[in-house]
């Protein structure tokens, strides 16, 4: 299950230590500060929520949207809403996700925010499809798309595609997954998005790959492992290259000669992988005398 990006209020720093947040949030709210405390609060859950701390950003978020709802403030109540939904989404409580993403949808549609209803209705998606419910999601998915569509966020677009070429290629529906997938990456590719093109193709490699298409395969991990590398994703762009690596004896000479140069430079162009420092060994520890 892809982790969904939270709205953000403002900009905040992303090395910034969210317990020092969410003192400076305790003593705001100590002194009335209620928004501010809120604002302090939903920044630290997006730091959480970046390191992939989930739990510690749900409680981040539930504090930030009790003190928006006692102050009243709908923008930081929808945003929150919001907030808590992909927490919850990540945490696999597709119910309450569902639950606060609606709500986060009707909030955001009475304030006329097109962009965050349409964010709100893909994560109610995610949270359909992690319940089970397949064509449930597919229909929300679609409508997420045209709502992105609709305020020209292609990237929006392409990451639903993506979500939808997941769910096909988890049914083993490797056609349409395909289809999916190679639609997502030509958006990715008006977009010029490095690591974006990466997953399409890196996707569409292992449908290639599953269906004994090795030269196919091993050509999209070679053009994958070359964006993931633009994009400075280095330990995943040296997986892929070296799955594509295991494939040259299977694949016909002619593809093995064009691709073997730009394995070899891609392999080059990858930091090597540190080996574990199990220290220097003291021959004095056995000196006893």
């Amino acid at each position: 299950m892809p982790l969904v990006t939270p709205l953000s209020e403002e900009e905040y720093i992303e090395d910034t230590d969210p317990a020092s947040l969410i003192e400076q949030a305790t003593a705001a709210e100590s002194n009335g500060e209620d928004l501010e405390a809120a604002k302090l609060y939903n920044s630290a859950g997006n730091i959480y929520m970046s390191v992939a701390e989930f739990e510690e950003a749900l409680t981040c978020f539930e504090k930030a949207l009790k003190l928006y709802k006692k102050n009243k403030d709908e923008v930081g109540i929808s945003d929150t809403l919001y907030n808590l939904g992909v927490a919850q989404i990540n945490l696999e409580q597709w119910d309450a996700a569902i639950e606060s993403c609606k709500a986060a949808m009707d909030l955001f549609q009475k304030l006329g925010n097109k962009a965050g209803s349409a964010d709100a209705v893909y994560g109610i998606a995610l949270a359909t499809l992690g319940q089970g419910d397949f064509d449930g999601a597919m229909e929300l998915f679609k409508k997420a798309q045209r709502a992105y569509k609709a305020i020209g966020n292609q990237m929006g677009v392409a990451v639903a595609l993506m979500d939808i070429g997941n769910a096909y290629q988890e049914r083993e529906d490797f056609e349409n997954a395909e289809k999916t997938f190679k639609k997502a990456l030509k958006i990715y590719r008006e977009l010029d998005d490095k690591a974006g093109m990466a997953d399409a193709l890196s996707y569409l490699g292992e449908i290639a790959e599953n269906r004994g298409n090795l030269k196919k395969a091993a050509e999209c991990f070679v053009e994958a492992s070359q964006y993931y590398l633009d994009a400075e994703i280095l330990e995943i762009a040296r997986e892929v290259v070296e799955r594509a690596e295991q494939m040259m004896w299977d694949i016909p000479k002619s593809t093995r000669r064009r691709l073997r140069p730009l394995i070899d430079d891609l392999l080059d162009a990858l930091p090597e992988i540190e080996e574990a420092d199990d220290g220097d060994f003291d021959e004095d520890f056995l000196d006893l005398e």
